[in-house]
Parts: C-alpha cells; structure tokens; sequence
C-alpha cells in the first residue's frame, strides 16, 4: 500500500525506503542501543527526587555496577553499540564515558537531565541541546551524531532543532520498520525507528521514588524480543533497542540478553552496527533527491542486491 502525501500541521512528511539492504546486501539491521539515563532519569521523572538517596542510587546502578558489565557483554560476542548518555550523566560518571568510547562503541546525545521536549519550546529546547553536547565534545572529542528522545518527548520545532545543530539522524520515532527520511521545513533528517516493543522500561520499568514497578520476568522479555527480531528478519528492517542499564543490565537479565544475542547472531544477511554507522551508510547509499523529495539507492547498491533500477519503488506518507 503506499500513501498519498498530505498536507498536516506538523510540516512534516516522511519518506519511506521500500527496501533498505546493508554493505553486503543485507536484509536486516540490528543497534544495540542503551539509553545510560542514570541519575538524570530520576530527576527528571520527579525533580523532588534530587534528594531521594534510594532512588537516585537506583539511577547510578546502571552506570556504576551495570555498564562494566555491558561492556564486557559486547567485548564477548564481539558487538557494537550505541549508547544515549544525558549530558549530566556524563559530567557525574566522566569515567564511564570514557570507557565506552575506549571500546569503540558510539556515545550519543539524549538531553542533558533526561528532558522531555515534546512540552518545550524552541529556546529551552536550543539550551537543552547545546549543553548536552558541550558536556559530550569535552569526553569524547566531537559534536555527537545523533539523538534519542527522552520519553519519546518531539514536536516539529525538536526536529528542526536537530537539523540546525548538524545532527546526523534522529532515533525516537516509530512510523516504519526501516530507517527513512523526514522532510522538514529547513530540509530532510534521518530517522531511525524505534519501537516500544523493544524498550524494556514497559517490562521491567520502574522507580523507588512512586513505589511502581514492572517486575516482568526474563523470559517473558527474551520471548517479546526473540520474536520482533525474527520477524523484522522476515520481512526485512531495522532492529534498533532501547535498552537502560539499569534494568537489563540486572544480572540475571543481562544473561538472558547473552542468550537472545548469541540466538540473534546465528542468522545470516543481518549487519550489526551502531547507529552512527547506520545513519552514515544511508545517506550515502539512500539519498533524498531534494527536487522530487524521493529516497534512491545508489547504482552500485541495485547491482549488490541484483535488482535493476526500475525496482526501486519509494512511497511518501504524512505523520
């Protein structure tokens, strides 16, 4: 089915890519991602939680007891990994920063204490980003590429924020299973979907501080996952996580994770990388042709997938 583009209030269209293979033809992609929220997502949750030592120690598990041992995770079966650190998580855990980064994983932006900016306007949100990434260049040398909002939190001013600081991609929608382009007012943005199916908060999400939580087993978890990642290797797409250290990374589901992974890595035509290199390969090989707002892939990509030009069959649609 393809849709008819429509004019909207947002003033923001997508522009989907039928299909989308990797550097070797590959159907389906896989990110590891980690949203490292550590104590900025309790403060932001609840800023009276500032002082909850309880919850605030619930945040600095996923970066002082749980990280070393994702890292080692990804050391092990030889992954790579994209990890959305909040600019005050960051200056508090320099440490940890420093370490992702020497293993080669990608640190990305996701705010400065977790900010939700679907609330914010284009001020409080331009604050928002340049201190986070202020707090990012000092650790890890560059501008990150990309962002992943806090709370699934856009508007249209968020996305055109993005394209004005030179942001790579965004990671925070979920209108298709495989990456595509955002047309925007200032021009087009990257989007690399998510999918609540793959946030753990839903399954293990909670907070000392409200007394709630969502004690879902690890094999519940590993089943949803399994499933999703079978399907998009089906069908063909993008399977990006967003994962908290501090809930996946308890011990006994970081072991089920290692299962789900080595499950995961037994199957062929899957390119595992981080989003960055995701973000970098698409717009090489997937480009917007600005005057008819059109995704192509390039000649050398029809040829890796065996397919002639005229199969290239790209749909646009409204948010």
């Amino acid at each position: 089915m393809s849709f008819v583009n429509q004019p909207n209030s947002t003033g923001v269209r997508s522009l989907p890519i039928r299909q989308c293979l990797g550097p070797a033809g590959e159907t389906c992609i896989v990110a590891l991602a980690w949203h490292v929220d550590g104590e900025a997502g309790v403060i932001a949750a609840a800023p009276e939680a500032a002082w909850h030592l309880t919850a605030l120690s619930e945040g600095s598990y996923g970066v002082s007891t749980a990280l070393p041992r994702i890292l080692q995770m990804h050391r092990d079966l030889g992954i790579p990994g994209t990890f959305f650190v909040p600019g005050y998580v960051a200056e508090l855990h320099p440490q940890a920063v420093e370490a992702i980064v020497a293993d080669g994983h990608e640190v990305a932006h996701h705010g400065y204490r977790h900010e939700n900016c679907f609330p914010l306007d284009l001020n409080a949100q331009r604050e928002i980003f340049q201190k986070g990434t202020e707090a990012l260049r000092h650790l890890i040398g560059r501008d990150p590429l990309g962002w992943s909002a806090p709370c699934w939190g856009v508007n249209p001013d968020t996305l055109n924020l993005l394209y004005e600081l030179g942001f790579r991609y965004d990671c925070s929608l979920m209108e298709y299973d495989r990456p595509y382009w955002l047309a925007i007012p200032q021009g087009h943005l990257l989007e690399l979907p998510i999918s609540m199916v793959l946030d753990d908060w839903g399954i293990f999400g909670g907070s000392p501080y409200s007394g709630t939580g969502v004690n879902g087993t690890a094999e519940s978890a590993y089943q949803i996952w399994r499933e999703e990642f079978e399907g998009i290797h089906h069908y063909g797409g993008f399977f990006s996580t967003s994962f908290h250290p501090n809930l996946t990374g308890r011990p006994g589901r970081l072991r089920m994770l290692y299962r789900l992974i080595e499950y995961m890595q037994s199957f062929e035509r899957v390119w595992w990388a981080t989003c960055g290199e995701v973000a970098e390969y698409i717009q090489h090989h997937y480009p917007v042709d600005p005057s008819s707002k059109n995704c192509e892939r390039l000649p050398s990509q029809r040829r890796l997938a065996g397919e002639g030009a005229s199969t290239i069959d790209i749909t646009s649609s409204a948010l």
